[in-house]
């Protein structure tokens, strides 16, 4: 025993030749602070390898690297008091068992690099809490379909669903926590928000405090529909706000009448066809395209102004339906081109003018509603602002108004 030691300590002297003995008591449990923060994740683990699973505990202590060896003494509390559980030696600092639930306690022996006692640490309690296994046998509904469905809620049957249950729909690396959920055991009531809801396949997955956990599924997340084709005619008169068209103005200092300068021109159709295939909760995307065409007359003291104004744009869409799905509020932005047909004058006495075509480049901006009638038609009607790209000789540039109301059926 004596060459053992003069070999170790010969050790010792020759790698820390500064070394200094006195080091302080090691903690008996777990270190405050960052050591408590480890063993959130450290103090246990689940054993999958048997037929049911087992847990390990893991009691860990500040680790000392001048010990040898621990000695770990487990003590289980009783009515009578404690009684002897186990006894285990490591070299780490840390010492792994399984214990079934119960409050316990336990106390370390630290021998030093000689082997020997060095000191003994009181007694640390901790608690085993019993964790229990769910199970999920049966759920409705089975899907979810964002473009019908007004409510979103999951109700479960099984066994150990308990209010500290945690439960998402799962799919791949992707979790949906539900808003809130009730449970009593043998079932559970889940309410999902509409707006973290996104198409997919899922498993329904319970964990229950202490890391066991269960499946159910599939459970579908989709529409209906894959998108929506929504068609309308209507009617669509112009309301002139400012322009060169529409307005008198003076171009190099000269004054300039305005071939249209009324308020209103009613003679006027418009056709719509949008395409939704972007369907949420929060709201539907899709392109629309658009079309008008009205027939503008002016008459002036000795002269009239006659076209066919047309306009076709495509725009992006933005849909969101309300009162299950009975009412839906539209908005559109794009772009397209605004066509004068047969421009002319009339004059009062002499021949017409020649007819013209001048296309022009524009850009629309509009809300409109829809109403539906039954599941499939519906009255459509809104008003859309659209502003001509004019040369600057023509300026100011006319930007009007085209309100209209229309029937329209889904496809």
């Amino acid at each position: 025993m004596a060459i053992k030691k003069l070999f170790i300590l010969l050790i010792i002297f020759i790698l820390c030749p500064f070394f200094v003995f006195a080091q302080d008591t090691p903690q008996e449990s777990v270190e405050e602070g960052t050591e408590e923060q480890e063993a959130e994740q450290l103090n246990y683990y689940i054993d999958r390898s048997g037929a049911e699973p087992r847990f390990i505990q893991r009691l860990i202590w500040e680790e000392d690297e001048y010990v040898f060896r621990y000695v770990v003494f487990v003590e289980k509390q009783q009515e009578t008091g404690y009684i002897h559980t186990a006894r285990l030696e490591t070299k780490e600092n840390f010492a792994e068992i399984s214990l079934t639930p119960g409050w316990y306690r336990y106390r370390l022996e630290v021998y030093d690099l000689f082997d020997e006692l060095s000191h003994t640490t009181r007694w640390r309690d901790f608690e085993v809490i019993l964790a229990l296994q769910p199970s999920l046998t049966s759920y409705s509904p089975r899907a979810f379909y964002l473009d019908e469905d007004e409510v979103w809620e999951i109700s479960l049957r099984g066994q150990n669903l308990i209010p500290r249950s945690e439960f998402f729909l799962v799919q791949d690396n992707k979790r949906i926590r539900p808003q809130s959920h009730e449970s009593e055991g043998n079932s559970s009531h889940l309410v999902f928000s509409g707006g973290s809801l996104s198409p997919g396949e899922y498993d329904i997955y319970v964990i229950n405090p202490g890391g066991l956990d269960a499946y159910a599924g599939k459970f579908t997340i989709a529409n209906r529909k894959p998108f929506d084709l929504n068609l309308s005619f209507g009617y669509a008169p112009i309301i002139p706000i400012v322009g060169f068209l529409f307005d008198d103005y003076t171009y190099n200092g000269n004054p300039q009448e305005a071939p249209f300068i009324g308020d209103f021109y009613p003679l006027g159709v418009s056709a719509r066809i949008s395409f939704i295939p972007i369907k949420r909760v929060w709201g539907n995307m899709g392109i629309e395209a658009s079309g008008s065409i009205t027939i503008m007359e002016q008459g002036r003291d000795f002269y009239a102004a006659n076209v066919y104004f047309i306009n076709t744009h495509l725009s992006w869409l933005y849909q969101r339906y309300f009162f299950k799905k009975r009412f839906s509020v539209n908005i559109n932005i794009g772009a397209g081109i605004t066509t004068l047909i047969d421009f002319h004058y009339k004059y009062s006495t002499g021949s017409p003018t020649e007819k013209t075509i001048v296309t022009y480049p524009s850009a629309i901006g509009g809300l409109s509603f829809m109403v539906f009638a039954s599941k499939r038609i519906f009255i459509n009607f809104g008003a859309d602002a659209i502003h001509m790209f004019t040369p600057p000789e023509d300026t100011p540039m006319p930007f009007y108004i085209r309100p209209f109301v229309g029937v329209g059926i889904q496809l």
